[in-house]
């Protein structure tokens, strides 16, 4: 089953314009963008629109593949990566938190007087 969604989010047409603007919907997981594809009202039928931005935005994702083939990383790779971290030593259990969720920062209360907020 595929991570993404793609759908068309909206059919745009200015009045008086020879152009026609095909909007895609990507979303996988938390990310979501749009992509709009533009097309000449003259050189597609009304009926074959989305078929043609359909095509145009997989001939702009195999391009972006393509320029972007060098950056793929290998699982041994990630795992490498992840375990450079920079980041100063904290118990596993502040990293992660308890409930799996996102890695929380450690609370550290302000010691000096002079960074407090004072009261109005």
């Amino acid at each position: 089953m595929s991570k993404s969604k793609i759908k068309v989010a909206r059919i745009e047409a200015a009045a008086g314009s020879r152009t026609v603007c095909i909007t895609f919907q990507i979303e996988r997981g938390p990310v979501r963008f749009q992509v709009p594809i533009r097309l000449n009202v003259s050189d597609y039928d009304d009926t074959e629109m989305v078929r043609a931005a359909r095509s145009t935005l997989h001939r702009a994702f195999v391009e972006l593949a393509a320029q972007s083939q060098d950056w793929k990383l290998s699982a041994k790779d990630m795992q490498q990566l992840s375990s450079m971290s920079l980041r100063p030593n904290a118990r596993k259990s502040e990293r992660t938190g308890t409930d799996g969720a996102r890695p929380r920062a450690p609370a550290s209360p302000v010691k000096s007087a002079k960074y407090r907020r004072r009261a109005p």
